[in-house]
């Protein structure tokens, strides 16, 4: 229900004018959803949905009620509350974003904007830079902002078939000029391998969720697989994405070749510093006509290990967090993976053979009988506590409960 202030001219927005003439779609659609919510500061930057009309405020922590700046949602958030998105807020403060532009959501897009470089984003109805991705995670490491996904993959030539990607641009792209305007000139992407090794390798394609650890340089992914109800979770290095983005291109001369690999014109490209003559100097037409074809990347990122480091036949993983824990000897990943029954497992990361794939513990949040995914899982190491987002209510669950173990044996 719409609450006019006093003194406005009651009208109809866009959005809501959709759900009018879009009767079939369910009522509960045509509400806000909140898509993007990030602290950045002092400051709480937020975007909903807004009954398919995209909004995003600006709030102080401390004081959420009293909205510091409003601003138009469309490229920050989608429309739909069902089309994935992510986003993060560079140190420069610049939002990166990768979501649905179009109503109909069939123009996806990673896209910057505010702060003070120009708005870029990747080619528009190029199915060969995303074809129907579904965004999962955003982080701003270093000189680039990385992207985790999961798409349809054009290279792959039998039937449809899904791969897990990693992307990334470099934070002072300016875009091209005459060729690339407005466009990302530096946007490549990599397929992530979570696997069973083997003869035949058992591959799990579909990333559900990825988790940054900053302190170890690490990425964890949890990937599932549609074939069967079977999860994995596996690490990757930064250093064996860079790896994978300095080597070949994976290039398709026209539409009906094959995609082959071809050299690396620009190896280990580190974004460069942009000369005081101008942004665009250092942009010929060669580079840009390279940037413009190739972008997909010959090699996969290879995992830590050559073994997931847990994997689960008869359930399906959808969120994870990790938490460090100094224990006597080492240095302990734990890991809290959310499956989509509602439960929460507790498991090791680690190098040994014999503790893989070993839960620490099986955590039911849920009332008794109730089965539902859980939307979300964060971990505020200062307070020590996992915080789970369901439906309808967040729960807060102590990291450590030893209470529950009766005896030290």
């Amino acid at each position: 229900m719409t609450q006019w202030c006093e003194g406005e001219t009651p009208s109809i927005t866009s959005g809501e004018l959709c759900c009018l003439l879009l009767s079939f779609l369910p009522q509960e659609e045509c509400q806000n959803y909140v898509r993007v919510l990030i602290v950045a500061g002092r400051k709480v930057f937020m975007c909903g949905t807004n009954a398919f009309s995209p909004v995003c405020t600006s709030r102080q922590v401390g004081n959420l009620s009293r909205t510091i700046e409003k601003i138009n949602g469309v490229a920050r958030c989608p429309y739909d509350p069902l089309h994935n998105s992510t986003a993060v807020i560079s140190s420069q403060g610049e939002l990166y974003a990768a979501t649905v532009i179009d109503f109909s959501g069939r123009d996806p897009a990673i896209y910057r904007s505010l702060g003070s470089g120009p708005p870029l984003r990747t080619a528009q109805y190029n199915s060969k830079w995303l074809n129907e991705p579904n965004f999962v995670a955003a982080y701003d490491i270093g000189l680039f902002a990385y992207f985790f996904l999961r798409e349809n993959a054009v290279e792959h030539d039998c039937g449809r078939t899904v791969y897990s990607r990693v992307a990334r641009v470099c934070k002072n792209d300016v875009g091209g000029r005459f060729l690339l305007e407005d466009t990302w000139t530096t946007f490549m992407k990599a397929r992530l391998n979570c696997s069973r090794p083997g003869e035949v390798p058992f591959y799990y394609n579909e990333l559900q969720s990825a988790f940054h650890l900053p302190e170890q340089d690490l990425i964890y992914g949890v990937f599932t697989t549609n074939v069967i109800a079977a999860s994995a979770v596996c690490a990757f290095n930064l250093s064996a994405i860079s790896q994978a983005f300095n080597g070949p291109f994976r290039y398709q001369e026209n539409p009906r070749a094959a995609w082959l690999p071809i050299a690396n014109p620009i190896p280990n490209f580190q974004c460069g510093t942009l000369p005081e003559t101008g942004p665009n100097e250092n942009l010929t037409e060669r580079s840009l006509q390279d940037a413009q074809r190739l972008f997909l990347m010959s090699e996969a990122v290879q995992p830590v290990t050559p073994e997931p480091c847990v994997t689960q036949d008869s359930v399906r993983f959808s969120h994870l967090v990790v938490d460090l824990v100094q224990a006597k000897d080492t240095l302990y990943h734990v890991l809290y993976i959310g499956t989509e029954s509602g439960t929460i497992l507790k498991a090791l990361s680690t190098a040994s053979r014999s503790l893989r794939g070993c839960y620490l513990e099986e955590l039911h949040v849920l009332p008794p009988g109730r089965r539902e995914p859980l939307r979300s899982l964060r971990i505020l190491h200062s307070a020590r506590a996992l915080f789970v987002g369901l439906s309808d209510s967040v729960l807060r669950v102590p990291l450590e409960r030893c209470a529950a173990y009766h005896s030290q044996g």
